[in-house]
């Protein structure tokens, strides 16, 4: 839609210098939305003359100022003719950013670039405010957004050039490329731009937001969680290859303690601590909440955490030998169809199952809940799920207490 541009000039008494002369400012303004911008000149208020928007007089600082508001004032109008031209949406702030050669500057930072900038300093406060998890998934979204822009050939591809279209071709190259991403994963990435294309607008390197027309929502889907029976056949298994053996004991420690991957990894021997009774237990603030999770130690767990005791792998202090995160994802499937789980295991079904066989075995929310290390209950209400057997077995006491 056209759109004019009105100009004016205005002065800044409340900001006059203490000789009394006031800034003049030059003013854009588009569809009833101002910008102002300084002229680089001064009057003494009584000198300026706001119906012709003119300094009064004709004495050679008032010609001389008088040319200069006449040249910006035409700086203006090629402004707003280039963005005509262009298609560019003409707004206050587009004019001004023209004229100011702002908007070369933008143009200038590539989306990638302003994407590492972003993830170098997540990176420098790993420990503080993020997580090395999260650092993780910053650096392969980019690394999705990289696969994405060299099939484009558009590896420079400007920051202020994102639009809804590049949001929602983006979004659909996660879903149908080699490996494809699930509906969910391709959101959490989406996510993971849009905090970037923030962290840009806060550094003025975008004055648009893109997202703002986006649109994708998560869809629903069931926890997976094992039972108690499938817990033991993977517990009672026994495997020919080591490292099969070595993933399905730490995927069997956090079924019994609710331990997240990144949380197990950290784990310490000097971590374990015992009570006035003798038992053993771990107290460790979890990574994502920061809140402590107090986790009493099975046997079973106790099992895993002393056939480890001498392994090379924790003989630096580590209680137990974990691998990467991609690596043992990798391995639990072989682990699950070894065992005949009919799942899709991962190191958070574990987390899952735990939550569920701490349910079914009768515990408080509020124990659950300081044991996964959870901030409030409702994080315990949506994170672990009772199981059908579960229910039944609520209702067959609440019958006898009814009959």
């Amino acid at each position: 839609m056209f759109k004019n541009l009105n100009i004016t000039y205005t002065i800044r008494t409340n900001k006059a210098r203490s000789n009394g002369e006031a800034p003049i400012y030059l003013r854009l303004n588009v569809d009833g939305k101002t910008k102002e911008l300084s002229s680089g000149e001064k009057v003494l208020p009584e000198k300026w003359e706001s119906n012709t928007s003119r300094v009064k007089g004709r004495s050679a600082k008032a010609r001389l100022i008088n040319a200069k508001l006449e040249t910006l004032k035409f700086e203006a109008k090629t402004a707003y003719q280039e963005l005509l031209e262009e298609g560019t949406e003409i707004t206050s702030q587009a004019v001004k950013d023209r004229m100011t050669g702002k908007d070369k500057e933008q143009q200038l930072k590539p989306l990638l670039e302003v994407f590492q900038l972003h993830n170098t300093k997540m990176e420098k406060r790993i420990g503080n405010s993020y997580s090395e998890a999260t650092h993780q998934k910053y650096k392969t979204c980019k690394m999705h957004l990289e696969s994405f822009l060299e099939g484009r050939g558009e590896m420079d591809f400007p920051i202020t050039k994102v639009d809804l279209n590049f949001l929602e071709d983006f979004a659909e190259y996660l879903m149908t490329k080699e490996k494809p991403c699930s509906n969910n994963t391709t959101k959490k990435y989406l996510t993971n731009v849009q905090k970037v294309i923030n962290f840009a607008r806060r550094n003025d390197w975008l004055d648009k937001d893109p997202f703002q027309k986006f649109e994708m929502s998560y869809e629903k889907t069931d926890t997976v969680f094992l039972t108690h029976e499938e817990v033991k056949r993977i517990y009672h298994k026994e495997f020919e290859i080591e490292r099969l053996e070595r993933v399905r004991d730490v995927f069997i420690f956090a079924c019994y303690t609710g331990f997240a991957f990144s949380d197990t990894r950290k784990l310490k021997k000097s971590d374990v601590q015992t009570d006035m009774e003798g038992g053993k237990f771990l107290q460790k603030p979890r990574t994502k909440t920061h809140e402590s999770a107090l986790v009493p130690l099975l046997p079973i767990p106790l099992a895993i955490i002393e056939k480890y005791e001498d392994d090379p792998q924790t003989r630096s202090g580590n209680l137990l030998p974990v691998i990467s995160n991609q690596n043992y994802n990798a391995y639990l499937k072989e682990v699950a169809t070894l065992c005949g789980i009919q799942k899709h295991l991962t190191t958070h079904v574990a987390r899952h199952t735990c939550g569920t066989l701490l349910l079914n075995a009768g515990l408080s929310m509020e124990s659950v809940r300081r044991i996964l290390g959870h901030a409030d209950l409702r994080m315990t209400l949506h994170y672990a799920k009772l199981s059908q057997t579960s229910i039944n077995g609520e209702m067959a006491k609440l019958s006898e207490k009814l009959s």
